[in-house]
């Protein structure tokens, strides 16, 4: 049981630099292929973690499953459809637009990407059933709000101004206000 904790932890502290040296490229414009790489580690790591020896939950699996597939279909609906609303020349996770962006589904909530990994990876771990990568996922959305908070904060507020103010007063972070 010690050595499962431990690949858990282990893989949660290279997420946490994953988001580190992701923060460090954007914000010191340093290589584009280490934030590259960090983002590549950081959306694989949770995907990979029911795969590791666990307990499992003892629920219906059935319709763990069938809950599972349908949040991953919402999840990857939400991502891409906030993914197409960046200019062709925006990178996934990468550069601040020159506009914030408040059409699609930026209208409803703040940061749909990352809504949209949360269902996915939610569902991911509902599909599987693992209890380990279930309470590393819990921590996974709490670095992930970190991560939209620092966003909003560092790069949004300073480029913005008062026209993202006034949207962050009007749109829920990840939920509809």
């Amino acid at each position: 049981m010690r050595t499962k904790m431990t690949i858990f932890l282990v893989l949660l502290s290279l997420f946490v630099l994953c988001l580190a040296v992701n923060w460090y490229t954007l914000l010191k414009s340093k290589s584009d292929l280490w934030r590259k790489v960090a983002i590549f580690i950081a959306l694989t790591i949770p995907i990979l973690t029911p795969f590791f020896p666990q307990p499992r939950f003892s629920l219906d699996f059935f319709w763990w499953r069938v809950a599972g597939l349908i949040a991953i279909v919402m999840g990857q609906v939400i991502f891409f459809w906030a993914k197409n609303m960046f200019s062709g020349s925006e990178e996934l996770f990468g550069d601040v637009p020159q506009e914030p962006i408040t059409a699609g589904p930026f209208q409803f909530v703040r940061h749909p990407m990352y809504l949209g990994f949360i269902f996915i990876i939610v569902g991911w771990w509902w599909l599987w059933q693992a209890i380990y990568a279930f309470y590393f996922g819990l921590f996974i959305v709490a670095l992930l709000w970190i991560q939209a908070y620092l966003e909003e904060r560092l790069l949004l507020v300073p480029k913005f101004g008062d026209k993202y103010l006034g949207y962050r007063q009007q749109t829920g972070m990840f939920w509809i206000k």
